[in-house]
């Protein structure tokens, strides 16, 4: 009954830890909605800003130049931030309580626990004994 126990706590966990991964992702991908929303006006007015204030010092083709780069460092940035995944204390917890319970409910899973008195019994042993003749014949 102890293996049905744990077995049952594990999916319990990782349940948990879905729901909690699940979570975190919805409002990642919320705020990276609004966030790009937002980022889209922003780059279009302040393209348009470094385009007017490097009219007196740069050409159009260096003014272009000057916006792409810009452009490339920003992106860099948001890349390693969107890279960047922490897992809450609870989404550890719940990993590390699924895993212990996986591992004990495989313990109590063996051959001998099922079997329990059986197989200390000298029957067993006699059949064991008995079949692994018959594979060497």
């Amino acid at each position: 009954m102890r293996a049905f126990r744990l077995v049952t706590v594990s999916l319990e966990a990782e349940r948990v830890l879905l729901g909690l991964q699940a979570k975190r992702m919805a409002v990642k991908v919320a705020m990276g909605a609004v966030a790009a929303l937002f980022g889209f006006a922003a780059f279009a007015m302040a393209h348009l800003l470094v385009w007017l204030a490097l009219e007196p010092h740069l050409g159009p083709l260096g003014r272009a130049g000057a916006i792409l780069a810009g452009d490339l460092v920003i992106a860099g940035l948001l890349v390693m931030l969107a890279l960047r995944d922490n897992p809450s204390r609870q989404e550890i917890e719940a990993r590390m309580l699924r895993d212990n319970a996986i591992s004990q409910a495989r313990a109590s899973f063996g051959l001998l626990p099922m079997l329990g008195g059986v197989a200390r019994s000298p029957l067993l042993g006699v059949i064991i004994g008995m079949l692994s003749r018959r594979k060497r014949d």
